[in-house]
Order: C-alpha cells, then structure tokens, then sequence
C-alpha cells in the first residue's frame, strides 16, 4: 500500500513539475527576435558610425562638380617710398581674379568616382546591417538555450529530489543499498552544477545581446518560451545566384572595380591633357597724363604641362598605379565570389543537417526518452530494475530535451550565417 502510494505521489509530481514549467515558458516573453532585430538596426553604434559615414561621403561627392575658390588679385606698382600710403602716385594700381579650370572631363570623371565611393559605403553600411542582424540572431538564440537548459535542469533537480526521496524511502525497507542513495545524491550534485553554469551562459548571452542592441549590459531580457524556427525552401543554386546579384560585399567589391576603371581614365587624363588657370585685370595708372591711358585691362590664360620631361615619369607612375588598382579590384571580386560560394555551400550543407536533426527529435527522440523514463521509474518502484538503470532513463531524457533544444538553436543559427553569406532574408 505504501509503495502504490508512493509510485501516485511522484507521478502526480512530475506532472505538476512539467506544467508548471510549460507555464513559466510562456509567461517569460518580453523580447521577440522581430524587436531585437529593430533594435539593433536602429541603435547599433557600428551601424550609427558607418550611417554618418555615408552621410559624410554623400556630401563629399557632391562637392566634386564644383571648381576650385577662384583668386582675387590685388597689386600696385611703384609707390613712393616717401609715401607709401598714397596709391595714386603709384604707376600702375591694378585688381583681378583667376579661376583653375581642368580640362573637359576631369571634373565629370571626379564626380564619377566620388559617387562610386559612396555606393561603396552604401554597400559596407548593408553589409554591417546584414552582419548585425546575424549576430543578434545567433545571440537571441544562445540566450534562448541558456534559459531552456535552465528550465530543463531545473525540472531534472526536481525529479531527482523525487527520486531520491523514493530511494531512501526504499533504503529505510532494505530494498536498496545505501550506494543507491549516494549516488543519487551525487547526481543530484552535477545536476546543481549544470544548473550553474546554464545561468552563467544566460547572463553572458544577455551581456552580449546588450551590447548589439546598445543597451547597458546589467539590463535584464526575459525572451519567449518557444523559438520559431523558419524552414525556407533552399536549392543551391537560387541561392548562389541571389548571392552574386544581393550580397553587399560583392556588389561593394564590383563598384570597386568600377571605381577603379574611373581612376585610370582620371589619371590617363592628367598624362595628356593640361589644366588652365583663367584670369583677368582692371589696371588703373594714375601717372598717365590721359584719361583715355589711366584705365586698361589684361587677360591671362596659363596652361599646365602635364607631360614635359620633367613631369612625365610623375604621371607615367600615376596610371601605373591605377592600372595596378584596376587589377587588385577585379581579383578581390574574384576572390569575394569565390568566398561567397564557398560560404553558402558550406551553411547550406549546415542547414539541411540541422532540418532533419529537429525532424528526427519531433518525430520519436523526445517522445522515446520520455517513455523509456517513465518506464523505468515505474520498474524501479516495484523493484524490477536497478537504480543505475533508472539513472540512464533520467539522464538520457535529459539530453534528449536538450539535444532537441540545440538542435533547434543550431537550425536558426545556421540560417541566420546563410542568410548573412546570400545578402538577404530568406522567405
């Protein structure tokens, strides 16, 4: 009678200790991943710096059409030095202005590089979005095992103080040894330690999360109790050619290549055509005896030679340069869609393992180690298996909770760097 009673007790207090858990699950959300996203888009410093870096190159380039700040001129000639002060003993009292003016092209090919400069950062500022959102993804999802080992090892503490009161319950009747209850006990301990080390994971994913989201690390986030997991529909190749047509990096790298060509034809330019500098001057000489030769005017047109002897070499280095730029851009191109395959071949292999790990769990692992425990907890009770039997059953529903957590961790995980890798969300 007292055996029966004890075998209700602890299976009416399993159960209450899996709701209650269920319920505590569901009551802990405040923090979606959809918000943390938004968050960290909006707040993030490295994406606050590199915003206003775009924002300063943006303005940058719409300086590059303008000319230079043209020169006024103000000069006399043959004063006194009796009186120094007196301009109208002066020969000549003369006032002009002079203007730089490239030649035909230059500006519009500076312009042009300036604006492939800003849709270069514009691509860096997509990319570090992208590498963010990953970041928090993978974070959120830390977080979200920390808590559920926490909820786990909990629920698996509470177990075993049940089993170890039936243990020394069973001790008391000479039904088990005393080795039973120490190592009982023992496992009792290691759960304990599980359960502090899975609040330190916590706290440090917190730590973590807080920090992309630009918040002070000591803040508390509670997050839901349940982790959605996307399935997209994923082929090799759609994902390949999305990579090459939206990843930042890659179109970064192209507008690089772009913005080479332009630098070449700059400094092609500069080896063979001139610059000029543009000037004109009122003159005012009032030593002249007529009114007809006090007032005059000369012009100025000063032209630059880019290729004289002593220049040329300057200039013939310059293409040199660009040329070498030209060739350094293509290959970091090559190198980056290189990259990129390799990456989502890589991710994509990781995703599909991941897919049919989570299958594998939902369809009989968490069901059969739940089973199995139960089992053995109810063949311990009348005496037909052995304490270490039903210390396997336990750890193994264990480990079975957990692997189907990490599993599901790892799924979102993967996706978030195979997201990251093509460049976009995945549907």
């Amino acid at each position: 009678m007292r055996k029966r009673c004890s075998v209700s007790a602890l299976v009416i207090y399993l159960s209450l200790v899996f709701s209650w858990s269920a319920l505590a699950a569901e009551s802990a959300a405040t923090l979606s991943l959809s918000d943390a996203i938004r968050e960290a888009t909006g707040k993030n410093p490295e994406i606050t710096f590199l915003r206003e870096r775009l924002q300063s190159m943006r303005a940058r380039a719409k300086q590059a059409p303008y000319l230079e700040d043209p020169e006024i001129a103000l000069q006399t000639w043959d004063v006194p030095l009796s009186n120094p002060t007196n301009l109208s003993r002066a020969n000549n009292n003369m006032i002009g202005i002079r203007q730089k003016v490239p030649f035909f092209g230059k500006l519009g090919l500076k312009e042009k590089i300036a604006l492939q400069e800003t849709k270069m950062a514009e691509e860096e500022l997509r990319a570090k979005e992208r590498e963010i959102i990953s970041k928090v993804k993978m974070t959120y999802a830390d977080l979200f095992m920390a808590q559920k080992m926490i909820e786990i090892n909990r629920e698996q503490l509470e177990i075993m103080r049940a089993i170890i009161r039936a243990t020394e319950a069973r001790y008391q009747v000479g039904r088990v040894t005393q080795q039973d209850v120490f190592k009982a006990l023992l496992e009792q301990s290691e759960i304990m330690n599980q359960l502090i080390l899975a609040e330190e994971e916590r706290r440090s994913s917190e730590v973590r999360l807080n920090a992309l989201l630009n918040r002070p690390p000591q803040i508390s986030i509670e997050i839901p109790g349940e982790l959605a997991v996307p399935e997209p529909s994923l082929t090799l190749p759609d994902l390949e050619q999305a990579a090459l047509v939206d990843r930042p990096e890659v179109r970064r790298a192209q507008q690089g290549v772009e913005r080479a060509e332009k630098m070449y034809d700059l400094a092609d330019k500069n080896r063979k055509f001139p610059d000029f500098m543009l000037g004109w001057d009122y003159s005012w000489m009032p030593t002249e005896m007529t009114r007809q030769l006090k007032n005059r005017y000369q012009a100025m047109v000063n032209i630059t030679i880019p290729f004289s002897p002593w220049t040329i070499g300057r200039r013939n280095y310059e293409v040199e340069e660009a040329l070498a730029e030209n060739r350094a851009a293509k290959a970091e191109l090559d190198a980056m869609r290189n990259m990129t395959l390799r990456e989502i071949g890589e991710s994509l292999a990781k995703v599909q393992a991941g897919k049919r790990s989570v299958e594998l769990y939902r369809e009989g692992l968490l069901s059969q180690a739940d089973l199995s425990f139960r089992a053995a907890m109810a063949a311990y009770q009348t005496g037909r298996v052995e304490f270490v039997n039903l210390l396997e059953a336990q750890r193994a529903l264990r480990e079975a909770r957990m692997g189907y957590f990490r599993a599901q961790v790892g799924l979102v995980q993967n996706l978030a760097d195979l997201e990251r890798a093509v460049g976009k969300e995945l549907p």
